[in-house]
């Protein structure tokens, strides 16, 4: 992947023949405990997800993929970090990958150059806007909100939050960033929370299916954004019976 690139994989969440094998032990078990729940679909669908795309740029099996989430903010060593492979390499260089997920769809962004984050979220996701917006903006944020129409609220502030979540999961530092000291208006992050990094966070917002925003976060100026697809990656698998 050239500097500045990132390759954007969208991934319906249904259940697929074949992915719960793909999984490790302590993941299947996850997954047994979310059976035939939404919520269990969308994890299948998540770790299945990070394993094949993992897979193409590796050049390994996907039950070969090892997922580091040790949290680097913690004494502990708290596995809740951003989630990293820890074989990361493509010809001789490191990738850096964030995953996010709504009740219907996975979104696994990757990179080659720095640091990436990735948001979904469904534009009802903000059924209370006036509170979220309590919570989660800045005081110029507000400020531009409440000028905004009612009718446009919404939107517009689902759109921040996707901002500031792809902010937060570059970081790995999620609420320790609180939202509301997060300017996220400009093309870059504006803030000085502490153990923020020191390289700019550049925004973007991308492509997301119909009833969706989406927004990405890079530490490396944003030059292409690629859609990729499962399906060749799939096909392996059909051709193998899974």
């Amino acid at each position: 992947m050239n500097p500045g690139e990132v390759e954007v994989w969208l991934v319906p969440v249904r259940p697929r023949a074949g992915w719960l094998a793909m999984l490790d032990d302590e993941e299947r078990q996850r997954a047994a405990k979310l059976a035939s729940t939404p919520a269990g679909d969308t994890f299948v669908t998540s770790r299945a997800t990070q394993r094949l795309v993992g897979a193409h740029y590796l050049g390994i099996p996907p039950s070969d993929i090892v997922t580091d989430r040790t949290c680097n903010h913690c004494d502990t060593g708290a596995r809740h970090g951003r989630p990293r492979f820890r074989t990361a390499t493509i010809d001789g260089g490191a990738i850096d990958y964030s995953v996010s997920h709504t009740e219907h769809w996975v979104i696994m962004a990757v990179t080659g150059s720095g640091l990436v984050g990735v948001d979904i979220e469904d534009l009802r996701a903000a059924p209370d806007p006036d509170g979220l917006a309590r919570a989660c903006l800045t005081a110029d944020e507000r400020q531009h909100f409440d000028a905004l129409p009612t009718s446009e609220r919404a939107s517009w502030l689902v759109s921040a939050w996707t901002r500031k979540e792809a902010a937060m999961k570059l970081t790995g530092l999620g609420l320790r960033a609180p939202p509301k000291r997060l300017e996220v208006s400009g093309p870059v992050v504006a803030t000085a929370v502490p153990r923020w990094p020191s390289a700019a966070v550049h925004l973007y917002d991308i492509d997301a299916p119909e009833g969706h925003l989406a927004a990405l976060a890079t530490t490396v100026p944003l030059l292409t954004v690629r859609a990729a697809s499962l399906d060749e990656l799939e096909a392996p698998l059909s051709r193998a019976g899974c």
